[in-house]
């Protein structure tokens, strides 16, 4: 805590006051007194440690206490100060509401918008997130969570490994229907990271687009996702499907182990033999849980199973997903609602530039060639980048 009460019951904000020796000794001889339970605080200062406030042991609070680390302390300060900076209407530092007993890190107002700035270093359950999500909605106030971005596990350039707990903070553009974004800070660099235009691959792998943004250069209204889909992102997408193909498949999960055996008994391939129209990244597609290449080959099979020329409904595919119990869902709580339909159609859509199948009308296609089922590693990589160049 950076915030608290003095015996006379005015505010004490550690961000607005010197941090030398004498300073902080002079404080720690005085009372201090949390705002929102009226217990006593004790004053943590030291050669390391940034100067807070804590609760003296066994002492019960009204809201909710997570332990703040060095980096989260920092990160709530640089962006306390950041907002201030910008002469908003109101900006303060750990702003308790009683009446949904919330007290976010930052609160500002900008005239137009009221926002709750969260900035959150460590996992929570998410049903605490949904809830301190909906009660600042109840009050008309906006929760800005920001992610701590040492917390983001990157494996390229442009990939990221994506938590279920992290998703809990993607957020979706102007456009539902594009890619969802991350925002996160790093109060190390004192930059934001911000990762844009997010497509699965797998249940935790996504591709990105990231855009760092020293908090000093930029505004509030800077922290918006600005990037449009890049050829790069097609090129790691291509390392990923070749990471597929040539990596040992030993330990699988219940879907791939079930998808694994489909294919051995109706095709006759192993995994690493998909075939490349399996790998086609779709915007919506983080509303599956399920990995891209399980969900499309789901798709393939089904379509396979026609007889040529036949027609199909948008509808008939969707019902092949919501039927197969391997086809999981992600958790899109947060957001505003999508239907699975959309990924499934974008999807079909894509097929139609392959040759596969062609479009009847508005919600139907017709089937109007067989796809080709491969056991050549060289053959299916090459396919892969002819594909994917198309896009």
């Amino acid at each position: 805590m950076l915030i608290a009460k003095d015996a006379d019951g005015r505010l004490i904000n550690l961000t607005s006051i010197r941090h030398d020796h004498s300073d902080l000794h002079r404080m720690r001889e005085k009372k201090h007194y949390c705002p929102v339970c009226d217990h006593p605080l004790d004053l943590k200062a030291g050669s390391i440690v940034i100067p807070h406030f804590a609760h003296q042991k066994l002492k019960s609070c009204l809201i909710d206490h997570e332990p703040e680390s060095d980096y989260h302390l920092n990160g709530k300060i640089q962006l306390y100060r950041w907002l201030k900076s910008q002469n908003l209407v109101q900006t303060e530092m750990e702003r308790y509401f009683p009446e949904i007993m919330q007290r976010p890190d930052v609160y500002t107002d900008t005239g137009q918008r009221k926002i709750a700035v969260e900035f959150q270093c460590s996992s929570i359950p998410a049903v605490q997130f949904y809830k301190r999500t909906s009660q600042y909605k109840q009050v008309n106030i906006e929760p800005l969570w920001i992610l701590g971005a040492k917390n983001t596990v990157r494996l390229s350039s442009t990939t990221f490994r994506i938590s279920p707990f992290q998703w809990l903070f993607a957020k979706q553009g102007p456009d539902i229907l594009a890619p969802p974004h991350l925002l996160t800070y790093c109060s190390s660099l004192q930059a934001f990271l911000l990762i844009e235009h997010l497509i699965p691959f797998s249940k935790q792998v996504f591709t990105s687009i990231t855009a760092v943004k020293p908090i000093r250069h930029i505004t509030l209204r800077d922290v918006t996702p600005q990037a449009v889909p890049s050829s790069k992102n097609w090129i790691q997408w291509l390392n990923l499907i070749k990471m597929h193909r040539l990596k040992p498949h030993i330990h699988l999960s219940g879907d791939l182990k079930s998808l694994q055996q489909t294919l051995y008994e109706k095709k006759q391939i192993p995994l690493s033999c998909l075939p490349s129209e399996a790998f086609i990244p779709v915007a919506t597609g983080y509303l599956f849980h399920t990995a891209v290449y399980v969900w499309q080959t789901r798709i393939l099979l089904f379509i396979d199973s026609l007889s040529g020329h036949s027609v199909f409904r948008l509808e008939d595919a969707v019902n092949e997903m919501k039927r197969d119990r391997h086809i999981v869902r992600r958790d899109i709580t947060h957001m505003k609602h999508v239907s699975i339909g959309a990924p499934v159609r974008a999807y079909l859509e894509a097929l139609t530039h392959t040759g596969l199948i062609a479009k009847e009308n508005k919600y139907s296609y017709r089937k109007t060639a067989d796809l080709k089922w491969s056991h050549n590693q060289e053959e299916l990589l090459k396919r892969d980048n002819e594909l994917l160049s198309k896009r």
